[in-house]
């Protein structure tokens, strides 16, 4: 909201004043402004009056004002250069945001190299478990000779020292042998999904000027999209020979070499490729964790992670190279896995699980699956990062876990994660309380400076732009130049080795709190984030202007009654245009998670008093804003049952719903596909994964799709019904099998227990207690049962 201000100054020399000995508070009713000064002029000094809106501002911010317009009146007369320059911080507080907050520096040699790290981690730990995949196990010294066959086979190939690689792979542990491999011959890699459109697979492979690549895919679709690709030679990782050429191989990289590429959404309508040096991705793994530079925040228990991010956004590093760099376990998701949060839960209970790294959004619907749900007290730390973090899942997540809760902040050019915040297991979140979620402090060799447009801090408790220093800071961007002397920028509070530092300009907004914690606000541009990947509305727009007759358009990010976040199209045409039709070009151009659910066509552009786009006044959609196909009525059971889920997840009456409803079209993400998995599951006993729904998004595509899967009787894919049996025994069910075999094996693990607590606050009545809990075994059979052996002969 715009504040009325007034400055008013007066030269009074009949009157005699206290000036700035001390501020007295005093209340009044009324105030003609929001804020106003009277500056009174006396014959040796000066007395200011300030009168305020107790609703708008508090005294301490009041106070603040005032103390930095004493420094102000102090400096003036000296200063001599141009006035966004004077000081007006005093000293003191200007020394505890520059220094004392980013007080947090570790020493350490600058010369290390992530894969040279991984190793000699392998040597120490040969015989611990690095990987586990599709319950396979990979220990540390077979993924180190592993991946040193393949950094041989890319040495003899020609590959090293500034070649950029690109690793095409399903999710598998593959990946994770290609990118060690891949840095162990010199070179550096770039993840690419096997799922991207191919035209953005070719941009990204010109853009590093790939003239090889490492693959792993399976889908025929994806396989035959990536070998029509010319000019490109492909080696299929899972027909190399992991079993020659097993022996170390001589390192030829300096710690200032490019060790990966990431590529992020950009505003020209292309993805930029963000350039992460070994020295900037050892500090992060190595270091960037210890607590104001000496404690782990993370301690000795930090042994096993789920990882199941994308492996091209960059929280893929924090599960994969971070853990694998300290010895830990990675239980690597697969494809069915990955975004399924029962077989999820399941995972945690199997392997005893320890830890995981997520966006918020995400936890948010898996925590309403019971048996993830159940998993989390297995937990030891959860870290949020991506997107903003919210009180009420935080609360959620405490009556499930004890877990420490970490929230961590950082973009992709500064090494996955700048700032953290620790939410020890004793902290209590209570639902609905006003609890501020900060940023929390700079991580380890980071730095953390909030700055006003002239690149000079602002006050403790003031907005500016969030700029981030140290170790983490990346070399710039791919092959843009200009762009990279805009966003990283010379740093004029530190230097290394007697040479200013960098900083990265984030164009996040952000404030310092007291304490020395961050606080982000929102964004200074119109970069949104959606389940943690971060998006340039203005790529989106740029693609869409590519369609002959759209003359406008603008995208934007809304929120829906469930607080989850959307994208919405708005454009002008001379001619009409199909929504489906602007949607389906988008599917050649960009990933699914950058494709609006909406698309809006408007007569005229909203403007504001100053000429500016009025985004606030742009309509919000509506049911009759989706794309709508002719009902067409369901013909099969199948299809009925999905009509019906549909009508139930998307909010229409179930004769809206036809086999002709597409997915996507009626406002389907990402997010809505786990929970129509969950739902088709429970109904026909079938289990399916996410893709199976994005790939057959039209209602009869899907049915035909699930009706395959029954006749195929794939045991992957069935779920075990249990009917009820009037004797006294009968056979265990593989679950239960399973659960027998593991006892066997590991006598001592608690891994299938589930102990829940709970503190009584009044006395209670034991007898009654005990009743509870017999009448619960006298009506379930389960719990009255015993498991034996039988001598089959």
């Amino acid at each position: 909201n715009e504040e009325e201000n007034s400055l008013i100054y007066v030269n009074d020399d009949e009157h005699e004043f206290n000036v700035f000995d001390d501020i007295n508070s005093d209340n009044s009713n009324t105030t003609k402004f929001d804020i106003s000064f009277d500056v009174i002029e006396n014959e040796n000094d000066y007395t200011v009056f300030i009168e305020y809106n107790k609703k708008k501002f508090e005294q301490r911010l009041v106070e603040k004002i005032l103390n930095c317009y004493i420094e102000v009146v102090n400096n003036v007369d000296s200063f001599i250069n141009t006035i966004q320059q004077i000081e007006y911080i005093p000293k003191e507080e200007k020394n505890r945001i520059l220094y004392e907050f980013n007080n947090n520096h570790y020493e350490y040699e600058f010369n290390k190299l992530y894969h040279t790290e991984f190793s000699k981690v392998a040597k120490s730990n040969p015989d611990n478990i690095a990987i586990i995949f599709n319950e396979m196990e990979i220990t540390f010294r077979k993924l180190d000779e592993m991946t040193n066959s393949l950094a041989h086979y890319l040495r003899s190939q020609g590959i090293g020292r500034g070649d950029i690689i690109p690793i095409i792979t399903e999710r598998s542990f593959y990946y994770i042998v290609a990118f060690i491999a891949v840095m162990k011959s010199g070179a550096a890699y770039l993840s690419i999904d096997p799922e991207f459109p191919k035209e953005r697979i070719e941009y990204m492979m010109s853009e590093v000027n790939a003239k090889f690549i490492l693959k792993y895919v399976t889908d025929s679709d994806n396989n035959k999209k990536i070998n029509e690709i010319e000019g490109v030679k492909s080696y299929e990782l899972h027909y190399h020979n992991y079993e020659e050429n097993i022996h170390e191989i001589d390192n030829v990289n300096s710690s200032d070499d490019i060790c990966y590429v990431l590529f992020t959404s950009g505003t020209t309508g292309k993805p930029k490729g963000t350039l992460t040096t070994h020295n900037n991705l050892v500090n992060y793994c190595l270091y960037s964790q210890k607590e104001n530079g000496i404690k782990d925040i993370y301690g000795d228990g930090y042994t096993s992670i789920l990882a199941f991010s994308k492996f091209t956004f960059d929280m893929s590093i924090g599960e994969i190279h971070y853990s694998l760099s300290r010895g830990c376990t990675v239980v690597l998701t697969n494809e069915n896995e990955f975004n399924n949060p029962e077989l999820l839960g399941h995972l945690i209970h199997k392997y005893n699980i320890k830890s995981f790294w997520s966006v918020p959004s995400r936890i948010e619907n898996y925590i309403k699956n019971e048996v993830f749900r159940n998993s989390l007290q297995h937990i030891q730390w959860i870290l949020f990062g991506g997107e903003c973090l919210n009180i009420n899942l935080l609360s959620l997540i405490r009556k499930s876990s004890d877990a420490v809760i970490l929230n961590g902040y950082g973009p992709s050019e500064t090494t996955v994660c700048s700032t953290i915040k620790i939410y020890d297991s004793d902290y209590e979140f209570k639902e609905n309380r006003n609890d501020l979620i900060t940023i929390g402090r700079p991580s380890c060799n980071y730095y953390i400076y909030i700055l006003d447009d002239y690149l000079q801090p602002v006050p403790i408790g003031i907005e500016g732009e969030i700029f981030i220093g140290g170790n983490g800071v990346g070399m710039g961007y791919l092959n843009r130049e200009e762009l990279t002397n805009e966003k990283f920028i010379s740093c004029p509070f530190y230097s290394v080795d007697g040479k200013q530092g960098k900083m990265y300009r984030t164009g996040d907004l952000g404030l310092w709190k007291d304490d020395g914690e961050i606080i982000c606000i929102g964004r200074k541009d119109f970069q949104v984030k959606i389940r943690g990947q971060r998006i340039e509305l203005s790529e989106i727009e740029n693609t869409i202007k590519e369609i002959n007759g759209i003359d406008f358009t603008v995208v934007i990010d809304r929120v829906n009654e469930n607080g989850d976040k959307y994208l919405v199209s708005y454009f002008i045409s001379n001619n009409e245009i199909e929504g489906r039709n602007i949607r389906d070009y988008l599917k050649t151009k960009l990933p699914v998670y950058m494709i609006p659910n909406y698309y809006i066509r408007i007569s005229e552009i909203p403007i504001t008093g100053n000429g500016k786009l009025d985004r606030k006044a742009l309509p919000s959609p509506t049911k009759n804003d989706l794309i709508k196909e002719k009902y067409s009525a369901p013909q099969t059971d199948i299809e009925k049952i999905i009509c019906k889920i549909y009508s139930e997840i998307f909010g229409y009456d179930i004769n809206e719903v036809g086999r002709m409803n597409d997915f996507y079209e009626m406002g389907g993400d990402s997010l809505l596909a786990i929970r129509t998995t969950s739902m088709i599951e429970k109904q026909l006993k079938l289990k399916i994964n996410i893709k199976t729904i994005l790939s057959n998004s039209v209602i009869c595509d899907l049915a035909k799709e699930i009706e395959k899967l029954q006749l195929s009787n794939n045991e992957n894919y069935q779920i075990e019904v249990i009917e009820k049996q009037n004797k006294s025994e009968f056979p265990v069910t593989s679950q239960q099998l399973g659960v027998y075999i593991d006892s066997i094996k590991y006598p001592d693990s608690v891994i299938y227990n589930m102990p829940i607590s709970y503190q009584f606050k009044d006395t209670v009545d034991i007898s009654k207690v005990k009743a509870c809990f017999l009448k619960v075994f006298k009506h379930q059979e389960i719990l009255r049962s015993k498991y034996y052996e039988v001598d089959v002969n």
